[in-house]
């Protein structure tokens, strides 16, 4: 397993690197991978959605 990951910011479109015993931020972001990092999952970011009818509600 390695030292660091990486995951890339869909927001700003830049890399972040963590080092995965402490969760810390490593450095600064970079547009382009680290070659010593691993890559896991983009980071996505809660949208709030506008409220919808239910339309079970008249049956429940």
């Amino acid at each position: 397993m390695n030292e660091f990951v990486q995951r890339l910011d869909l927001a700003t479109g830049t890399y972040i690197k963590i080092e995965v015993r402490s969760g810390r931020l490593i450095g600064e972001p970079s547009k382009r991978r680290f070659a010593d990092a691993e890559e896991i999952e983009p980071i996505e970011i809660e949208r709030n959605w506008p409220a919808t009818s239910d339309p079970l509600g008249d049956f429940r």
